[in-house]
């Protein structure tokens, strides 16, 4: 399993726990997987988009409604995308990345 794949794991791992243990809402939970990826997310590069990927596409899958609130971090996740990153990834996880994010963008609108 890529690096990428497991950040990613770690943070739908995170994200659910908060959901079940904790009871928080899809924006608490997002919320506070931000606040615990923060090192992640503040190096930039690779693992901030797996981060932001990651929890907006369950943000988006979950409840639309919610991304509004994250439109600055969806801001960064977007300019990360379409920065010369993704010339790193396989073919596998590009699609993937793909996906999620154009799920995102439409579900923001």
């Amino acid at each position: 399993m890529s690096e990428f794949y497991k950040l990613k794991y770690y943070v739908i791992e995170a994200f659910y726990e908060y959901i079940i243990a904790e009871n928080f809402t899809i924006r608490q939970s997002v919320d506070r997987c931000l606040y615990e990826f923060g090192k992640q997310i503040s190096e930039g590069g690779l693992d901030a988009l797996a981060v932001y990927s990651t929890l907006f596409y369950r943000a988006a899958f979950h409840s639309a409604d919610e991304l509004r609130f994250f439109r600055k971090h969806i801001n960064k996740l977007n300019c990360l995308f379409s920065s010369e990153l993704c010339h790193v990834l396989s073919g596998d996880e590009l699609e993937e990345l793909t996906y999620e994010i154009d799920l995102i963008n439409q579900r923001l609108k």
